[in-house]
C-alpha cells in the first residue's frame, strides 16, 4: 500500500523526488498548510503559489528565448531551423503535457474537494522543473 502511494507521488509530483538539494515544489506550499481559515483560503494559497511559479517560468522562458535568438543570429541559423523556434515548440509541447498529466490527481481524488489542490500541486511541480530546464537552456546557449 505505501509503495503504491510513493510511486504515485513520484509520478504526479516529480519535483518532490529530486535529491540534488533543490527545494521541492512542496516546500512552496508549506504556508498553505498553516492556514486555519478554511478550504477556500487553502485553495487561494495554492493558486497564489501556482501563479508565482508560472511567472517564474515565463521569465525563464523569456531569458531562454533571448539566448536562443542571440545564438541563432551569431551562427546565422535560418528561421526554419532556428533554436528559437525549437524552444517555442518545446514550450508548447510542455504545456500540453502538463495539462494532460495533471488530470491524473483529479481522477485519483474522484473529483473531491481536494482535487483542485492536487491539480495545482502537480502543475507547480512540473512548472518548477521546466523553469530549471529553461534556465539551463539559457545558460548553455
Amino acid at each position: 500500500m505505501w509503495t503504491t502511494r510513493i510511486i504515485l507521488l513520484v509520478l504526479f509530483f516529480p519535483a518532490m523526488a529530486m535529491s540534488d538539494g533543490t527545494a521541492s515544489s512542496q516546500d512552496r506550499f508549506t504556508k498553505c498548510g498553516a492556514l486555519n481559515e478554511g478550504p477556500d483560503d487553502v485553495h487561494e494559497c495554492y493558486f497564489a503559489v501556482g501563479d508565482e511559479v508560472e511567472r517564474e517560468m515565463v521569465q525563464a522562458y523569456r531569458l531562454a528565448r533571448s539566448a536562443a535568438k542571440a545564438f541563432d543570429q551569431h551562427h546565422a541559423i535560418d528561421s526554419e531551423r532556428s533554436t528559437e523556434v525549437l524552444l517555442q515548440e518545446s514550450q508548447v509541447a510542455f504545456e500540453t503535457y502538463r495539462k494532460l498529466h495533471c488530470r491524473f490527481p483529479e481522477r485519483a481524488a474522484l473529483g473531491g474537494t481536494g482535487a483542485i489542490n492536487g491539480i495545482v500541486a502537480c502543475r507547480v511541480a512540473l512548472t518548477v522543473i521546466r523553469t530549471e530546464q529553461l534556465g539551463e537552456i539559457a545558460g548553455i546557449l
